[in-house]
């Protein structure tokens, strides 16, 4: 998993990059499939009294988007991350849904009659 950051009017510590890699390892596991060929762009932004992070996955022709904002950079990163892990998710459960249907006899009878 590749995770790209840009920030506006925010500058990361080695440490506080290292975090923020840590905190996508998991939806880095659900859209990589092993194969490290999934990247993460995160926008991080800093307004007034707020901290925005934005991330963004393009994953199997989908957009995968968390946005979020909050007075706490890492709590802003967090939910945004939370956001991004439900969509992931919620598209590999529709996917293998959808796979996996359950065949209905009549279409078992005619294979079997050759119908």
């Amino acid at each position: 998993m590749k995770v790209t950051w840009a920030g506006r009017h925010v500058e990361l510590s080695e440490e506080q990059t290292r975090k923020l890699e840590h905190e996508f390892e998991k939806t880095g596991k659900l859209l990589d499939n092993g194969k490290g060929e999934a990247g993460l762009h995160v926008v991080l932004a800093h307004e007034r009294h707020l901290h925005h992070a934005e991330v963004t996955s393009h994953y199997h022709h989908h957009d995968l988007v968390g946005k979020a904002s909050d007075a706490d950079l890492f709590s802003a990163i967090h939910q945004a991350a939370g956001k991004l892990e439900a969509q992931a998710i919620r598209l590999k459960e529709k996917w293998r849904d959808a796979k996996r249907a359950p065949k209905t006899e009549t279409t078992i009878e005619k294979v079997s009659t050759g119908a």
